[in-house]
């Protein structure tokens, strides 16, 4: 390589964007007799953008602590506490009970959110390790919250100004037939429609059960009280996720039997396996229900 090529390969790196911000390792006690806290996450923030990567396989955890622990309440657990994350837009707290935790504070730059937390997950968090013997999981998960802030991002961009007719940044107070008042969360809302979107890129199918599952009962919800249209927007793993064709056969049939439930009862369902086609899909259909 000449000198001009090395210059120009020099300036296009230093050219490169990047973010930067501060990172922390997320810390559980899963044991109170043990009183030991085991990293179980990690979270990134840079300004009121958050990312965060959880513990999503659990073959060290069996092995330390056999049946103690309920893999399903774990679960729940860790999703929530990725949701509370998230919605702290950057502001995080030191804890979040006495058995949850963050780690110190720390600066870390790299080309984006996500490959930062990535590697900081791989380094500190040792129970997401394959034992011996075993290849390392490529799967990445991919959270509803996260999914759903994409498309809507994508719609602004599609739609511009319009977008704004639909999207719902606060909970919608619905009015039920008994008189009294619910709020329910649903990120899509017109006067003629209600949608949401989740994400099935999960390794556990009751992961993917409980989020479909919960869409679709706030759409029914929603539809039955407003006789509004409603639609579910899935995104959907792909063969190149990196499940292994058994946990992609057992997300698949717990993705079909329950999306095919809600679609019998008039629910549309939009899927993809792209974060971009599912925004295009969604962004098609909200286009003819107020967001155009």
């Amino acid at each position: 390589m000449n000198l001009a090529a090395r210059l120009k390969e020099t300036l296009t790196a230093e050219e490169s964007p990047t973010v930067s911000g501060n990172w922390r390792p997320i810390s559980m006690c899963l044991d109170d007799t043990a009183c030991e806290f085991l990293n179980v996450g990690v979270v990134f923030a840079h300004g009121s953008h958050v990312e965060v990567r959880m513990l999503d396989s659990f073959e060290r955890l069996k092995c330390l602590y056999d049946t103690r622990i309920n893999q399903s309440h774990l679960q729940h657990l860790l999703m929530d506490i990725e949701a509370c994350l998230i919605s702290t837009k950057g502001d995080l707290p030191d804890c979040l009970s006495d058995t949850i935790r963050l780690g110190p504070s720390l600066f870390a730059q790299g080309e984006d959110a996500e490959s930062i937390v990535d590697a900081f997950f791989e380094d500190v968090v040792t129970l997401a390790r394959p034992r011996k013997n075993q290849a390392p999981s490529q799967f990445r998960y991919r959270s509803s919250s996260k999914v759903c802030t994409s498309v809507i991002e994508l719609m602004k961009e599609r739609l511009g100004f319009s977008a704004s007719r639909v999207i719902q940044d606060q909970p919608l107070r619905l009015p039920l037939s008994n008189g009294k008042t619910i709020d329910v969360e649903v990120p899509l809302l017109s006067s003629s429609a209600v949608g949401s979107v989740i994400s099935a890129w999960y390794k556990s199918p009751m992961v993917v059960e409980n989020n479909i599952l919960q869409a679709g009962a706030d759409l029914s919800l929603v539809a039955s009280n407003s006789q509004r249209q409603a639609a579910m927007s899935v995104l959907i793993p792909n063969d190149k996720s990196g499940l292994t064709i058994k946990e992609r056969e057992q997300v698949e049939k717990a993705i079909y039997r329950r999306l095919e439930r809600f679609e019998r009862s008039g629910i549309t369902v939009l899927r993809d396996d792209s974060t971009a086609g599912l925004a295009e899909q969604t962004t098609q259909w909200w286009s003819k229900r107020g967001a155009a």
